[in-house]
This record gives C-alpha cells, structure tokens and sequence, in this order.
C-alpha cells in the first residue's frame, strides 16, 4: 500500500511539472502576423490620419462673413453673396470664384439704401474692392476707385477696409516708396461715396 501511494505521489509531480513546461512555452510562442494583418494595420493607421486631417480641415475653414444695417443684411455663401431687407432676400450677386476677405454694410451717401462694401481676392491674388447696392429691384455693382499715381507707389498689398466717420478707408502696406516721408508703412486713403455714386479722395496718410 505504501508503495501504490509512493507510485501515484510521483506520477502527479511528473504531470504538474509536464504541465508547467507547458505553459511556460506556449507564453513565449510568437504569435504568426499574416500579410494581411499588416495591411489592415496600415488600413488603419490610414484612416486615423485621414480622419484627423478632415478634422483639421473643418477647424480651419472660415464662419461665413455677414453684415447688418438697420432692416438690411449681407451674407457670404459659397458662390454668391445674399442681400436681404427685413428677412427677405431682395437680391443675390454671384462671386464667380472670388475668395471673399471682408464685408461693410453703411450707406455712405445717405440715399436710405445702404451699400455692401466688398473686399476680395482673385486666383491672381489681386485685390478686387467692390459695392453692391439695390436700384429699382435689381442688384447693381459699384466698382472701387484703383490707385493711382502718389496712392499706388510701393504698394505691397494686405488690403482691409473700415468706416472712418462719413468715409471709407481703405489700408494696405507699401515699400519703397521714394515719394513718402517713411520709407515702408500703412497706407489709408479715405473716400467719400456721394449720391451719384462717385467717389472724391478725400485725404491720404502715411503711418
């Protein structure tokens, strides 16, 4: 009897150290990556970029740009811009591929009618400045003043407009400039827009 249970000790001693050995080498077996696998990874990883660079996109792309006066509003869509007298639209004026930077809703001439002051740039990059007012029913465009002669001279571009009292200003960087008391700087020059939808320089500075 002592002997069966010497026997039966060592044949369970010998199954747990078989069993261990066991273990200990299906832990360091490596586990086979097929080309499959890694093309899914990639898949993957394509896919966590692509994602993160549509993300970056729609965090980047501009608010559309609008502007009020009074019962009247300007908005920027895609292709066109919209002009509206107390929610309802009166007008649409298409941009034909025009990027545009800036819009002023003012009436500058006092006609009741107020004008939306537009500031863009062509695929040129060339700055295009332009009114949009409405005349018996139908949008019509009022083109800006271009510079000229002392106004013109080193112009570097960075255009932006603003309302300065009764006029319109419109600002933009210019170097080398033999004619100006600074070398480089901020050109504004200011515009008066009347009732028969001229324009008068009124005055130019330096800054």
């Amino acid at each position: 009897m002592r002997h069966v249970k010497a026997i039966v000790f060592l044949l369970l001693l010998v199954t747990l150290i078989g069993l261990l050995v066991y273990i200990q080498d299906w832990d360091e077996e490596s586990i086979p990556v097929t080309l499959h696998d890694q093309l899914s990874l990639v898949e993957q990883s394509d896919s966590i970029i692509q994602k993160d660079e549509f993300d970056s996109l729609i965090a980047d792309r501009p608010t559309p740009l609008s502007a009020l006066f009074q019962d009247y509003e300007a908005n920027v869509e895609s292709d066109a811009i919209t002009l509206k007298k107390s929610n309802q639209i009166v007008g649409k004026y298409p941009l034909n591929k025009l990027f545009i930077q800036q819009i002023i809703l003012a009436d500058l001439n006092d006609d009741d009618v107020p004008e939306c002051w537009i500031l863009g740039l062509k695929h040129s990059k060339k700055t295009e400045i332009f009114a949009l007012t409405i005349q018996a029913g139908h949008v019509k465009r009022i083109n800006f003043p271009t510079l000229k002669g002392r106004q013109a001279f080193g112009y570097m571009g960075k255009d932006s407009l603003y309302l300065d009292k009764s006029t319109l200003a419109r600002q933009f960087e210019f170097a080398n400039d033999p004619y100006s008391d600074i070398e480089s700087g901020h050109r504004v020059c200011y515009y008066q827009f009347g009732k028969d939808q001229s324009f008068v320089l009124k005055k130019t500075l330096d800054l």
